[in-house]
Formats: C-alpha cells, structure tokens, sequence
C-alpha cells in the first residue's frame, strides 16, 4: 500500500475530526454515567440499596471508556500541534 504525502493543513484536519468524534463519544459517555448515577441515588433514597448499585454498577465501565476517549484527544492535540 502506498502511503501518499500529507501537508499540515490535511493532519491538522484529519485530528480535528477526529478529537470531534472522540470528544461526542466522551460527552455520551458521561451524559450515561450522569443518568445512572442520578437513577442510582434514587434509587438509594427509596431503599433499593441493590437496585442502587446494580444500576451504578456500568458506570465503572463508562469512566473507563471516557478515560481512553480524552486520553485519545489529547494525544491527538499533542501530535496535531507537533507539525
């Protein structure tokens, strides 16, 4: 596969769409972690203690996923910014 040359504009672009799509995907990410958590408090109040947590239980996941996606914009800044 031959790779063509790519001039800064073009990476600045293409990084840019891609921490577009990374920071959409993280904004999801916590706006169902939020949602949870809320539903998880309410949960609480009303004495469903395990309900609580087996609705707070996918958060874990979410804050692990919305880590790898801000980690992958920042990486994506630092390199765009690097050419």
């Amino acid at each position: 596969m031959t790779t063509l040359p790519r001039n800064a504009a073009d990476t600045a672009n293409i990084a840019e769409t891609a921490m577009h799509a990374n920071l959409s995907a993280l904004a999801d990410r916590l706006a169902e972690a939020a949602k949870l958590s809320d539903e998880a408090a309410a949960a609480c109040k009303r004495g469903k203690i395990n309900l609580a947590i087996g609705t707070a239980l996918p958060i874990d996941d979410l804050l692990s996923q919305s880590k790898a996606l801000y980690d992958a914009v920042i990486a994506l800044h630092r390199h765009a910014n690097r050419e």
